[in-house]
Parts: structure tokens; C-alpha cells; sequence
């Protein structure tokens, strides 16, 4: 991935503990990999609020134990599949 210089303003006490973690020479990975968590954090966030309610009035998802079958059998009929392809 490409990289590209930009300028962050952050509290001195944050960079200190960052620092004390990463080190000063590796300040950059450290923020870099803290803003992906967020970002994964943000996406996940965002799905699951746009699909909010998308299964309800569904039978197939009465309860945990449902869900677990429907997605084991899922997983079954893709594995079975998956040995019939000629490779």
C-alpha cells in the first residue's frame, strides 16, 4: 500500500504513551494500526446498524440454535460441493 505523509495533532500525553509502547521510531505503525482497528470497528458498526431488523418476521431465525443449524448447513452443502468439483 502506498504511503502518504501526513500531519496529526494529538495530546503530548498520548504521544508519550505511544511512544513508551512503540517507540519513537515506530509511532507511525502504531497510530497506522490503531486507526484500522477503528476503522473495522466503525464498518462493522455501520453494518450492523443499515441491516438492523432485516431478519425479523424470518422463521428461519427464531433463536441462536437456529441460526447455528442454517449456517452449519450451509457450510455442509459447500464442503459437499466443493468435493465434486472437478480440480
Amino acid at each position: 500500500m502506498p504511503m502518504v505523509r501526513t500531519n496529526v495533532t494529538l495530546p503530548a500525553e498520548l504521544i508519550t504513551e505511544i511512544d513508551k509502547l512503540a517507540g519513537p521510531r515506530g509511532r507511525s505503525a502504531y497510530v497506522a494500526e490503531a486507526v484500522q482497528a477503528r476503522l473495522r470497528r466503525d464498518r462493522v458498526r455501520n453494518t450492523l446498524a443499515e441491516t438492523y431488523g432485516a431478519a425479523v418476521g424470518r422463521s428461519q431465525w427464531r433463536d441462536a440454535d437456529e441460526a447455528y443449524r442454517w449456517v452449519r448447513a450451509l457450510r455442509e452443502d459447500q464442503a459437499r460441493e466443493a468435493r465434486l468439483e472437478p480440480r
